[in-house]
């Protein structure tokens, strides 16, 4: 992130150097933000992007220079019902976070599942000025629970119908 673009992003809205940590210099926050490992993103008041992370373009598949003045919903798989995403911009128009998992869709048209979080930036006024998403691909993890689940209910499924003791032995006793 430049420093340009840095500004851009948060024009309007107190910096967090200044207001939480005036000992640290603002290229701190900068560099955090760009080495980030969860894809972050900057809109301004409607979804429209103001900035994204590296993290961002290896998730999604967009480079910065595409995804800036895009709305956010260009990653959106909208599998969701409208309802769903009626409700999640009420609640971070009226200032309050939302978290949560949607099915999301790469530049290339993949799909993966994400763990996305959206904070409101507000104004001293309490006004809503721009969202923060960060979002992760959950989509291996979630893969590999829904394999657990799947193995667990086999064998106790197993265990359930054997009409004779399984015990188990450890080979040490």
């Amino acid at each position: 992130m430049t420093s340009n673009q840095f500004q851009a992003a948060t024009d309007g809205a107190p910096r967090a150097a200044e207001v939480l940590l005036p000992s640290v210099h603002p290229q701190v926050f900068q560099q955090t933000v760009n080495q980030a490992d969860m894809a972050i993103s900057i809109t301004d008041g409607q979804g429209n992007i103001l900035y994204v992370n590296p993290a961002f373009t290896r998730v999604t598949g967009y480079a910065s220079d595409e995804a800036v003045g895009r709305n956010q919903s260009i990653v959106s798989n909208h599998s969701m019902p409208r309802d769903f995403y009626r409700a999640l911009w009420q609640t971070i128009s009226h200032g309050e976070p939302w978290s949560g998992h949607l099915v999301n869709r790469r530049k290339d048209g993949s799909k993966y599942l994400a763990e996305l979080s959206i904070s409101p930036v507000l104004n001293a006024s309490g006004e809503v000025l721009n969202y923060l998403g960060m979002h992760r691909d959950i989509t291996d993890l979630h893969r590999l629970e829904s394999q657990v689940r799947n193995q667990k209910a086999l064998i106790e499924s197993v265990v359930d119908a054997a009409p004779m003791v399984i015990a188990l032995l450890d080979a040490d006793d």
